[in-house]
């Protein structure tokens, strides 16, 4: 029976860091010239996918990111 549990623990546990890993992952090109974003966090992100790709993780947590302007914070 603890055997068991201790199975089930595992799987909640590898369930969940798999979950995370996943919600970061974005695949935004880099390498383009674009214009860089500053986020409402204070953050300069490189173009607006990346830009948008945080904003999603942060919807995730329950928080908001919004633009502040265009270019470097």
């Amino acid at each position: 029976m603890k055997c068991l549990a201790l199975v089930v623990l595992l799987a909640l546990l590898v369930t969940l860091l798999a979950g995370s890993s996943e919600a970061s992952y974005c695949p935004c090109d880099l390498k383009t010239k674009a214009t860089q974003i500053c986020g409402s966090n204070g953050v300069t992100y490189q173009n607006r996918c990346e830009f948008e790709c945080t904003q999603r993780d942060y919807r995730k947590l329950g928080r908001s990111l919004n633009v502040r302007k265009e270019g470097q914070c």
